[in-house]
């Protein structure tokens, strides 16, 4: 860097020489001209060197047990004096917002260091191996494996996280270039029962029980199997679909409404009657609420007759079986 005189006085502007060193060649905080990008390079530890206003870096440490090598997708794992970083998983174990970027070097165990949040990351094997990844590829978080990236487009229940573009191909000098969309992750979960439920005495609350999930993230059936539980506060939707079957011809009437955190919710109660035997019913209900983190809703159901009952449809010769009971939750604003 040099000075240069206007008019017998020197000013105050720096002006760099462009015959300066390669950013390769330079130690450790000196600046140098890249020529080919046509910006600085600041050359940091560990032979990390940033490109000045197209790549930005943050700084972390790895607290875990093992090595995390260049070019690992990480994620948010703690903090103890520097923000911890460990290999990210997008199959719905990490939340999508813990998602932070690339490793641009190799993290020791116990090592600080840079992760691009935007920016080229090179010096990696950007071959895809068995995806055979091509220059343009957009790349994800990987579902199944820790720290990966991968090009096929997760589905859900997996987070989709757009991570990268491959702009160079090679097995130890690819390229890519990171700028991470992180979508904000709203939860679901869709909740069945294959068996029958009855209600042991008349004009008495139960809960719907649910023994098993066909899908879900961040919601899950709770104890006892009436609960279903949210990890995250939210405004949620819930639609519930339930058979009810009668074994008399008598006329008889059920009841059904949400109950939150063990509390009946006002004005949720629907009535169905019935007055004929062997007669089935598909009721529907759809509910609204806020939930807090840890808040657990109910599906109540009362009759004033144990000869109506949820009834799980057994398959025939034309058609699959039913459920008793089926429950979708969706948040629908966090």
């Amino acid at each position: 860097m040099v000075f240069r005189p206007l008019g017998g006085v020197f000013h105050r502007h720096p002006v760099f020489n462009t015959m300066a060193l390669d950013s390769g060649d330079a130690a450790v905080g000196v600046l140098s001209y890249n020529a080919d990008k046509d910006t600085f390079d600041l050359t940091h530890k560990d032979g990390v060197v940033q490109q000045l206003g197209q790549e930005t870096y943050g700084h972390f440490i790895n607290n875990t047990a093992a090595t995390i090598e260049n070019g690992t997708a990480v994620g948010f794992a703690g903090a103890n004096g520097e923000i911890e970083i460990q290999p990210y998983i997008a199959d719905g174990s990490m939340p999508e917002l813990y998602f932070i970027g690339i490793a641009t070097q190799q993290f020791s165990v116990g090592e600080e260091g840079k992760v691009t949040v935007w920016g080229e990351v090179g010096g990696i094997n950007t071959t895809g191996g068995g995806e055979n990844w091509q220059m343009g590829d957009i790349l994800y978080a990987s579902p199944t494996s820790s720290g990966a990236l991968t090009k096929i487009r997760p589905t859900a229940p997996d987070a989709v996280i757009v991570v990268a573009a491959v702009r160079t191909v090679d097995a130890s000098d690819g390229i890519i270039l990171v700028r991470p969309t992180i979508p904000i992750g709203l939860r679901y979960g869709t909740f069945y029962s294959d068996l029958d439920q009855t209600a042991a005495a008349i004009n008495t609350a139960y809960g719907v029980a649910f023994d098993g999930t066909a899908t879900a993230n961040g919601v899950a059936i709770g104890t006892p199997t009436s609960r279903i539980v949210v990890t995250e506060a939210g405004y949620y939707q819930l639609s519930a679909s339930l058979q009810l079957i009668a074994s008399s011809a008598s006329a008889k009437s059920a009841w059904m409404w949400l109950r939150k955190n063990g509390t009946d919710v006002p004005y949720t109660v629907a009535k169905i009657t019935n007055t004929a035997n062997d007669a089935s019913v598909l009721v529907h209900e759809q509910f609204t609420i806020s939930l807090e983190a840890s808040d657990y809703i109910e599906i109540m159901w009362a009759v004033d007759n144990v000869t109506l009952s949820l009834d799980a449809i057994p398959a025939t010769a034309f058609s699959p079986a039913g459920r008793s009971v089926i429950l979708n939750v969706s948040q629908l604003q966090l």
